[in-house]
């Protein structure tokens, strides 16, 4: 049986100024107006019972420690968030958090409720590493087994910081476009947006906008760069912007925010041909030899801790948000909107299976052609999709229909 636990009570403001936001879209820091975050290591175990210390024999594919390091650790982009929920699933019951470092880690249990002999440990991205990508720490820190990128990221960042993908946490990209339709009643698609000109807020050199921007799907003269994540410049146009979103949390916590108090509307940006994997844990290219082992044992884990999340995120979701709190103040994704927020991924298609119902794999056929496309837009070296990504460590029969 998965394990449980009995969280607190948890009361994480949500509107808070919003010039110390952030939309928690992989880009923007939630800051803290220049405060440094307290720098100790913290039990955040909810109330629970006792925690299992030793993997439970026998285990069909073998224990992790056989084949895997002692400690497994892995590079996120951001702070904590429905993207990286599946990680935090595979937390055990008395997880530590170093707020110094922005980590978390604890005896890695697996969904099904075995206790491996190894420690997962999680490090956020983002401000904790001064924005730098998590492939450039994953090229630089031998002892990173994993990697959260995007397959554009990846591909952008091919010739310093060659890697292969080896599971993807989502099935499809977040990426949005963020419209009021309160404002342009008539704009609900990537063309209408490009048809009315309307401004959009995107994040600088950001390969999601230079896409539509070159294949045409919207104008170059309707960007704007230089979007850090957060929500105000939306609300304070009135929403006469648009607004570069993440589709497991902008669509949940704008409405939230006192100041906006009304629905948006999240256009997908997957309409436009935009065929990226957002959330791909991707491995060294030099090291696959070398980690294939563990990647065999590994992957699958991950696979059976993505179904149990999109299906039962609240526990995990509970804490997340107290460790989000721990590394910043202003942490305002409550467990109610990650809730939602995941219930909107598994609407939309973010989680899930794919067309050929498999969890965690790569659609190749799909990535292909797109990936030809992206690296003549982003003027770099095409990379072959089989040097980008791999099934192979991938269990086809985990699926989220169980």
């Amino acid at each position: 049986m998965p394990r449980r636990w009995r969280l607190p009570a948890i009361a994480v403001a949500v509107g808070v100024a919003l010039a110390g936001c952030s939309s928690d879209d992989g880009a923007g820091p939630e800051t803290t107006s220049g405060t440094a975050a307290a720098t100790t290591t913290t039990d955040v175990t909810p109330e629970s019972t006792a925690a299992p210390t030793t993997t439970q024999p026998p285990v069909e594919d073998g224990p992790l420690i056989e084949v895997c390091p002692e400690r497994i650790a892995i590079q996120t982009t951001m702070l904590p968030g429905p993207d990286v929920g599946p990680l935090f699933a595979l937390l055990g019951p008395d997880p530590q958090v170093d707020s110094a470092t922005a980590t978390v880690s604890s005896q890695l249990v697996r969904v099904d409720g075995t206790a491996e002999d190894v420690v997962l440990e999680l490090r956020s991205g983002g401000p904790a590493v001064g924005f730098a990508t998590a492939l450039e720490l994953l090229a630089a820190d031998p002892e990173i087994l994993l990697a959260q990128t995007s397959t554009a990221t990846a591909l952008r960042h091919d010739s310093a910081a060659p890697s292969l993908g080896v599971v993807s946490l989502t099935d499809r990209s977040r990426d949005v476009l963020i419209v009021d339709p309160a404002t342009y009643p008539d704009v609900d698609t990537i063309d209408s947006v490009r048809d009315a000109g309307i401004a959009v807020h995107h994040r600088t050199d950001d390969p999601f906008t230079a896409y539509l921007a070159g294949t045409g799907a919207l104008d170059p003269t309707q960007l704007v760069a230089g979007f850090d994540g957060e929500p105000a410049a939306f609300v304070q146009s009135g929403g006469t912007i648009i607004q570069q979103g993440d589709a497991l949390v902008d669509p949940v916590l704008i409405p939230s925010l006192p100041q906006w108090g009304r629905p948006i509307v999240a256009i997908d940006g997957t309409e436009s041909g935009w065929a990226a994997y957002d959330d791909v844990l991707a491995v060294r290219r030099t090291e696959v030899d070398e980690s294939a082992d563990c990647l065999e044992r590994l992957v699958p884990v991950i696979q059976q801790a993505i179904t149990a999340y999109a299906s039962d995120p609240n526990e995990t979701n509970g804490l997340m948000t107290i460790t989000r709190a721990q590394f910043t103040p202003l942490a305002r994704l409550t467990v109610e909107l990650m809730d939602a927020g995941v219930a909107e991924g598994v609407a939309s298609g973010v989680f899930g299976d794919g067309a050929d119902s498999t969890t965690g794999n790569f659609d190749t056929d799909r990535l292909e052609p797109f990936l030809t496309e992206l690296s003549e837009i982003l003027e770099v070296d095409p990379v072959a999709v089989d040097e980008l990504v791999t099934n192979d460590f991938i269990d086809p029969s985990i699926t989220s229909a169980g």
